[in-house]
C-alpha cells in the first residue's frame, strides 16, 4: 500500500528529528554537568591558594559565594534539561509505536496479498491438473 509506505517514511522522518533533539539535549545535559565539575575544581584551587596565602583569604568568601550560586543555577538548569529529556523519552516512544504500527499494517498486507496470490495460483494448477486427468481418462 503506497499510503502505508509514505506514512512509514514520514513516521521514520519524524523519529529521526526527535532523536537528533534527544542527542542535543543530552549534550547540552553534558556540557551543564562539565560546567558544575569545573566549577567545583576552580573552587578546590582557590581554597589551595587562600590556604597559602591569607591575603587573599579576604576574598575568598564572595568568590566561593558565587561559585555556590552558579552551581545552584546550573543544577536548576540541569534539572530543566531533564524534565525536557523526559518529555522527549515520551514523545519518542510514541512515534517509535506509530512507526511499529505502520510498519505491521505494511506487512500484514503484504502477507495477505502473497496468500491471496498463493491461492489464485493453487486453482489455476489444480484447474490444469484436472484437464490433465481428464485427458487421460479420455484416451
Amino acid at each position: 500500500m503506497k499510503g502505508l509506505a509514505t506514512l512509514i517514511k514520514l513516521s521514520k522522518r519524524t523519529l529521526d528529528e526527535l532523536r537528533r533533539k534527544m542527542a542535543a539535549l543530552e549534550k547540552e545535559k553534558s556540557d551543564l554537568e562539565f560546567a558544575v565539575i569545573t566549577l567545583q575544581e576552580e573552587l578546590q584551587r582557590e581554597i589551595a591558594m587562600a590556604e597559602k596565602q591569607p591575603d587573599m583569604a579576604q576574598f575568598f568568601g564572595d568568590f566561593a559565594k558565587r561559585i555556590q550560586n552558579r552551581q545552584q543555577q546550573l543544577a536548576v538548569e540541569i534539572k530543566s534539561v531533564d524534565k525536557k529529556i523526559e518529555m522527549l523519552r515520551e514523545e519518542i516512544t510514541v512515534a517509535f509505536g506509530e512507526l511499529k504500527k505502520y510498519e505491521i499494517a505494511l506487512e500484514n498486507d503484504r502477507r495477505r496479498k502473497l496468500e491471496e496470490q498463493n491461492r489464485k495460483d493453487t486453482i489455476v494448477l489444480d484447474e490444469i491438473a484436472g484437464q490433465q486427468h481428464r485427458r487421460k481418462q479420455e484416451n
